[in-house]
């Protein structure tokens, strides 16, 4: 015997699932629509529902402030709840959290260890790492800090910094960490341009002595660099001659932690 009840209910979920499809699908064309909006003839003949049905959704997403109605010009348009949510979204991102799947990917790709560093101050802080497999490696620790003219890390972010930022990185005392170690303004400010050119920073042996590496940066949702991830290892094995496919990789990774944050999509 069929239960008439749990059939009715199904049906009325189905039936729920449908509207809330179409109401995304309603959502999603006027955001991706050109200004000023989209008028109710528009929405019906783009999504091949019926006038009635069309008005039905808009009204309600209308009545939720997810969309505007302007009457001078007949069109909807985005209302202030996307913002609200969008906020509320971005508030809710963890970077570590979005970067740890990406940083293990890349660890299992290269073999070398993997570090996530932010800015602060005139230092970079590790806030993530994942270790290499390999006996010898890289020793780093979450919440260490070093200076950031010396590290791949810290080079990656200024690259991206607005100038003040930069110069005020640059313009200090640039103290030798090992006889590699970028001591002069000039220098520094032109290992900046290069990184911005090459797409990654490079650390030779800058910051320890028998230690090479390469980042990126990472980019939130307004497009600023807020933190790097790299790859370091030892110089006898992360050679000069992997510097173009070692800082693919890390480009890649360093893509797909921003996408993760929110970033606008960057030319390559």
């Amino acid at each position: 015997m069929v239960d008439t009840s749990e059939s009715r209910r199904d049906a009325g979920a189905t039936a729920g699932t449908q509207s809330v499809d179409r109401a995304l699908q309603v959502l999603l064309q006027i955001a991706e629509s050109p200004p000023p909006g989209l008028t109710l003839a528009a929405c019906s003949s783009i999504l091949g529902y019926s006038k009635p049905t069309t008005l039905r959704i808009l009204r309600t997403l209308e009545a939720r402030q997810f969309l505007r109605y302007d009457e001078e010009l007949g069109v909807y348009t985005l209302g202030v709840a996307n913002v609200q949510l969008g906020s509320e979204y971005l508030d809710r991102l963890d970077l570590r959290a979005a970067a740890l799947p990406s940083m293990r990917s890349l660890v299992e790709q290269t073999q070398e260890t993997a570090h996530l560093g932010v800015l602060s101050g005139t230092d970079v802080v590790y806030i993530e790492l994942v270790d290499s497999p390999h006996p010898v490696r890289v020793f780093s620790r979450v919440g260490a800090s070093v200076p950031a003219y010396a590290t791949a890390i810290g080079k990656a972010i200024l690259a991206w910094t607005p100038d003040d930022t930069r110069l005020a990185h640059i313009s200090r005392h640039l103290e030798p960490r090992t006889e590699h170690t970028i001591v002069t303004e000039a220098a520094l400010a032109s290992d900046l341009v290069a990184t911005r050119e090459r797409g990654f920073a490079i650390d030779n042996q800058e910051n320890r002595e028998g230690i090479r590496g390469f980042a990126a940066p990472v980019f939130d949702y307004e497009g600023r660099a807020i933190a790097a991830v790299s790859i370091a290892g030892p110089a006898t094995r992360v050679l000069p001659e992997s510097a173009s496919e070692l800082g693919a990789r890390i480009v890649d990774t360093a893509a797909e932690i921003s996408a993760s944050m929110g970033a606008p999509r960057r030319a390559s």
